[in-house]
C-alpha cells in the first residue's frame, strides 16, 4: 500500500502547521503536493499567510505524482493523535489508497493503534499552490542564523512589545509598546547588519525557525503587508498590516527627571536578596530614593523588609524623590549587556503624559538607554516609611563606625551626556 511518511526532523514543523489551524478559518484544507520521487510539501495553516514544510519522499513509498487538498480538521486529529503516541525518533505513517476510478487517493491512518481515520483527497487549494510558487520564485535576504539568534535575544529584552525595529542608519532598536515609540541602544559591541522591522507575531514566528532548526542560515522577506521566513524546510508567513500605523507614528519623547551613576553590584545583590524572601517577593516591589546625597534600595512590608545604600559616583536630583517599581522587572535587567564596570548610568526619565520609565545605559550610548523599565510610579505616600527605615539604616551604620567601601573608581564612564 502506498504511504506517506513523516520524519523526525519534519514534526515540530508539521506541528506548527497543525497547530495554526482555525476551525474559522475560510479555507479548511492542508494541501499535499507530491513533486517528484523525492520531494514533497505540505501547505496550510492559517489561510492568508500560510505555512509549509518541505517533505523529504522516498520513491519505494508508491506515491503519485500530484496535488490534492485534504480536510483540515481531520488531519489535525489524527497528527494530534499520532504524535502522543508516537516516539520522536519513529516516522508517523499514512497510507494512501488510490482507486482505479479515482485521481485523487482516500488517505488511511490508524490513531493510537485502535481507531481509522479516511480522509478523502479533494482537488488541490489554488491559494495553497500560489503560496508556493511564490516561494520558489521569491527572492530572499539571507542572515546568519546566529544573527538572527542574536536579534531575538535583543527583543525578549524588551518583552512586552507590538513592534520591534534594528535600524541600519541610526544603530538603534526602536521598540513600539502600548501604543508608545522608544529608541534603545544596542548591546555593547553589535552592529546592525540587516535593518528589520517586525511585529510581534513575525517575531514568534521568527523565534520557531530559529529554535527548531540546524541551518546556517534563515531566509527572509519583508514588505509592507508580510513577513516570510525558511529556513529550507520549513516555510512560515504573517501579516505585517499592523505596521502601517506604526510607521505613522511619532516617538515619544522623553525628559531625564533623575540620573545618577551607581555600583551595579549593590544594586543586584539587594534585588537578589528581595528575591529570596517569601513576602518581599510576593509584593514585587523595590522602593527606590532618591535625594542630593543618598541614592537608597528598599523592599519593606509590615512583617519584614531590608534596605541599604547604594554607593554613588553621581547624582543629579532636584529634591529627595522615592520611586516604586517592579521588583521582578528590575531582576530581569540584563546588567552584563549593558557594561563590565562596576558602575552603571541610570536615568529616572518622564514623557508628555506625565508617564515614567527608568533607563538603564551601557557604555556605547550616552543618548538612548539600552534597556527601559516602564512598570514604575511614584511613591509618596510611603515616603514617611522609607525615611523611618533610613534614619534606622543610619544610626546602625554609625553604631558600627562602618563608612563603607567606596571601591575603585577606575573604570567609571562619562554621564554628562545623558
Amino acid at each position: 500500500m502506498p504511504k506517506l511518511e513523516f520524519h523526525t526532523d519534519r514534526k515540530q514543523g508539521i506541528s506548527h502547521l497543525v497547530d495554526a489551524i482555525s476551525d474559522k478559518d475560510p479555507i479548511p484544507y492542508v494541501t499535499i503536493v507530491i513533486e517528484s520521487k523525492e520531494v514533497g510539501y505540505l501547505i496550510g495553516g492559517q489561510s492568508d499567510f500560510p505555512s509549509m514544510v518541505q517533505l523529504p519522499l522516498n520513491n519505494d513509498w508508491g506515491l503519485k505524482k500530484g496535488q490534492w487538498s485534504l480536510c483540515a480538521s481531520s488531519f489535525r486529529t489524527w497528527w494530534r493523535a499520532e504524535l502522543k503516541n508516537t516516539l520522536n525518533e519513529t516516522p508517523i505513517t499514512i497510507e494512501a489508497e488510490y482507486a482505479k476510478q479515482q485521481k485523487l487517493p482516500l488517505l488511511n491512518g490508524l490513531m493510537a493503534h485502535v481507531s481509522r481515520l479516511y480522509i478523502q483527497a479533494k482537488p488541490p487549494i489554488e491559494a495553497h499552490l500560489a503560496f508556493l510558487e511564490q516561494h520558489k520564485n521569491q527572492t530572499y535576504q539571507s542572515l546568519p542564523t546566529d544573527s538572527a539568534r542574536r536579534i531575538l535575544e535583543i527583543a525578549d529584552s524588551h518583552q512586552p512589545l507590538d513592534v520591534f525595529e534594528l535600524n541600519k542608519e541610526q544603530q538603534k532598536v526602536r521598540i513600539e509598546r502600548d501604543n508608545n515609540i522608544q529608541t534603545c541602544a544596542l548591546p555593547e559591541n553589535m552592529e546592525v547588519t540587516h535593518g528589520i522591522l517586525l511585529n510581534k507575531e513575525s517575531v514568534v514566528q521568527l523565534e520557531r525557525i530559529c529554535h527548531n532548526t540546524d541551518a546556517q542560515h534563515i531566509q527572509y522577506y519583508l514588505d509592507d503587508e508580510r513577513a516570510i521566513f525558511s529556513d529550507g524546510n520549513s516555510v512560515s508567513s504573517s501579516s505585517l498590516a499592523s505596521l502601517r500605523e506604526y510607521r505613522l507614528k511619532k516617538e515619544t519623547i522623553y525628559r531625564t527627571e533623575v540620573k545618577i551613576i551607581i555600583n551595579i553590584y549593590d544594586f543586584k545583590e539587594d534585588l537578589k536578596k528581595y528575591l529570596s524572601i517569601t513576602p518581599l517577593k510576593k509584593a514585587n516591589q523595590a522602593l527606590l530614593y532618591i535625594d542630593k546625597d543618598y541614592v537608597m534600595l528598599a523592599s519593606l512590608v509590615e512583617e519584614t523588609g531590608s534596605n541599604r545604600f547604594i554607593r554613588t559616583k553621581q547624582i543629579e536630583c532636584d529634591k529627595p524623590t522615592l520611586y516604586s517599581i517592579n521588583l521582578s522587572q528590575l531582576e530581569r535587567v540584563r546588567i552584563k549587556d549593558m557594561t563590565d564596570a562596576k558602575q552603571m548610568k541610570i536615568a529616572v526619565l518622564i514623557n508628555e503624559q506625565g508617564e515614567l520609565k527608568l533607563g538603564f545605559y551601557n557604555d556605547r550610548d550616552n543618548t538612548d538607554p539600552y534597556q527601559s523599565i516602564t512598570d514604575i510610579e511614584y511613591a509618596s505616600p510611603k515616603m514617611e516609611l522609607v525615611l523611618q527605615s533610613k534614619a534606622k539604616l543610619e544610626i546602625m551604620l554609625k553604631q558600627q563606625n562602618a563608612t563603607g567601601d567606596e571601591g575603585s573608581q577606575d573604570d567609571l564612564f562619562g554621564f554628562e551626556d545623558v
